[in-house]
C-alpha cells in the first residue's frame, strides 16, 4: 500500500500523552498512512509503548535519534518518508478521526503545496473536564481567504500568523525540490518557525480549510513556550535562516517586508514572555545577550522604514520602537501594563475572600469569567442561569443550578456569587436578594479588564 501522507511522529519522554496520540492517528479514516516515529532516547516508556503500537500495525516505522534535537528528529522523518504529503504531529497532542483524509482530498484536487487548517488549544480545568479553544488563522475581510486556493502575496503576510508545521500537510515533492529542512538545534523549542518561512518562500499554491483539526495541548510544565532561553532559540533560528543564502536570495521584496516583520513580533513577543518570568530583569542575560542581535538587526529597518506602524497593532509597534530603544524604559512600561493585570486578580481575590464561587450566567462572558477562575486558581464550584433548560446539566464539567437553590448553595459552600452578565446586573441582584441571599454574598461590579 503506497501512502498518501507520511505522519512524522518525534518523541522524547512522553509516555502519558502517546497512546492518545497514536490512537488518534492510527484510526484515522484515511488509512494509507505511513507514521514515522522518531524517538530520541525516552527513558519513561515511550519508546516501549511505541514498540507495542509497532507489533500490531504494519504502518508504523520506528527511527532513533541519538541527538535530542525536534529539527533532526523531524528530518528524520522526513528524508525517510516515502508518501505523497507529509505531516508531523507532536506526540503530547492528538487530531481529530478526518483530519489527513480532509486535507489530503484538498491537497490532491487543487494540486496544492500544502493544505491547512485551523487548530484547537486544550487544557484541563480544575473540572477534570478539558476546556478547548479554536484559534482562527483569518478574520474579518481574510475570512474569504478559506477555502480558496492563495499565492505567494496572500502567503507573504501570512508569515507571522501561520507559525506552527503540525496544522497542514505539505507536498513532499516541493520540500525536496527546495531543500526546505528544519533547524537541527539543541532541544524542542521554536525550529518550525524556520521550517515554515522557508515554505513560505516557495509556495505558490496554498489552502486554508475553515475547520479545526489539531488538538495542541497546552499546561505542561516543561513545555518549550515557557521557556527561558526562549529568546535565544528564536536568535538562533533567525540567525541560521539569514546564513542560508538560497532562503534570502529567493526573498522578494515583499517577502523580505514581511519575514523582518515576522522576525520583530517573534522578538517583542518572547522577550516580554520572559520579561514577565523575570519579573521585569530586564538585564538577564537570558534577554540583554540575544536582545544585542535583534537590536542590531531591526533598528535599522525601523529607522529606514522598511517596517513601519501601519503594519502593527498601534500599541504593539509603540512598544517595539520603545524597547529598541531602551531595555530599562519598555521594562518599566510593560511592568507598568503587567501590574495593571495583577492588581485586577488581586481585586478580585480580596471581593471573594477566596471562598468559592458561583458564576451567575452560562454565556460567553460567564464562560469567559470561569476561565479567569480556573487560571488564578479560585476554587470553582458551579454555574448558576435563569434559563431552565440548563438546570441540572453540566458546563464545562461544573454543574448549572437554577437561583432557587442559590441560598442553600451558598450557605453550604460559605460561597460568593459573580455576575457575569453585561446588562441587567440590578434586576439580578435584586432577584437574588428577594430569595434571601445576603448582599455580601453578591459581587456585581467585576473588575475592568477580566471580561473584555
Amino acid at each position: 500500500m503506497k501512502a498518501r501522507v507520511s505522519v512524522i511522529l518525534p518523541s522524547l519522554n512522553v509516555a502519558d500523552y502517546i497512546r492518545e496520540c497514536m490512537d488518534s492517528v492510527t484510526n484515522q479514516s484515511l488509512q494509507e498512512l505511513e507514521m514515522i516515529c522518531v524517538d530520541a532516547g525516552s527513558s519513561d516508556g515511550t519508546r516501549e509503548i511505541l514498540e507495542e503500537y509497532a507489533q500490531k500495525d504494519s504502518r508504523i516505522v520506528i527511527l532513533d535519534s541519538h541527538i535530542k534535537s525536534y529539527g533532526r528528529q523531524v528530518n528524520m522523518g522526513l528524508d525517510y518518508a516515502g508518501g505523497e504529503y507529509v505531516a508531523v504531529v507532536e506526540t503530547d497532542d492528538w487530531i481529530a478521526q478526518d483530519m489527513y483524509r480532509c486535507l489530503y482530498d484538498r491537497a490532491i484536487s487543487d494540486r496544492l503545496d500544502y493544505a491547512a487548517a485551523d487548530f484547537d488549544t486544550f487544557y484541563q480545568l480544575q473540572s477534570g473536564c478539558s476546556y478547548f479553544s479554536r484559534h482562527y488563522l483569518f478574520h474579518a475581510e481574510r475570512r474569504k481567504w478559506y477555502g480558496t486556493v492563495i499565492g505567494p502575496d496572500q502567503t507573504a503576510v501570512l508569515r507571522a500568523d501561520d507559525y506552527v508545521l503540525w496544522r497542514g500537510i505539505y507536498n513532499r515533492e516541493f520540500l525536496n525540490r527546495n531543500h526546505i529542512r528544519l533547524h537541527e538545534s539543541p532541544g524542542a523549542a521554536f525550529q518550525d518557525m524556520g521550517f515554515l518561512q522557508q515554505v513560505k518562500n516557495y509556495a505558490r499554491r496554498v489552502e486554508y480549510i475553515d475547520s479545526s483539526f489539531y488538538r495542541y495541548r497546552q499546561g505542561r510544565a516543561d513545555a518549550s513556550s515557557g521557556c527561558l532561553e526562549g529568546l535565544r532559540y528564536y536568535q538562533e533560528e533567525f540567525r541560521w535562516l539569514n546564513d542560508r543564502k538560497e532562503f534570502t536570495g529567493s526573498l522578494n521584496e515583499y517577502h523580505r517586508k514581511y519575514y523582518y516583520y515576522t522576525m520583530s513580533i517573534s522578538f517583542l513577543t518572547k522577550y516580554e514572555q520572559i520579561l514577565f518570568i523575570l519579573g521585569g530583569n530586564w538585564q538577564d542575560e537570558r534577554l540583554s545577550c540575544p536582545y544585542v542581535w535583534f537590536k542590531s538587526m531591526l533598528s535599522g529597518l525601523v529607522l529606514n522604514g522598511f517596517l513601519e506602524a501601519s503594519m502593527y497593532e498601534e500599541a504593539l509597534w509603540e512598544r517595539m520602537v520603545l524597547l529598541l530603544e531602551s531595555q530599562e524604559a519598555h521594562a518599566c512600561l510593560a511592568m507598568q501594563l503587567e501590574k495593571r493585570k495583577e492588581e485586577q486578580v488581586q481585586a478580585l481575590i480580596q471581593m471573594t475572600g477566596r471562598r468559592p464561587v458561583i458564576i451567575f450566567g452560562c454565556g460567553r462572558r460567564g464562560e469567559r469569567l470561569m476561565l479567569f477562575c480556573d487560571r488564578n486558581h479560585f476554587c470553582m464550584d458551579s454555574f448558576c442561569d435563569n434559563d431552565p433548560l440548563l438546570h441540572g446539566k453540566k458546563k464545562f464539567g461544573f454543574p448549572v443550578i437554577a437561583p432557587e437553590e442559590l441560598k442553600c448553595r451558598v450557605h453550604e459552600k460559605d460561597g460568593v456569587i459573580l455576575l457575569s452578565m453585561k446588562k441587567g446586573t440590578n434586576e439580578v441582584r435584586s432577584q437574588l436578594i428577594g430569595l434571601g441571599i445576603g448582599p455580601d454574598r453578591i459581587i456585581d461590579k467585576i473588575p475592568e479588564g477580566i471580561l473584555s
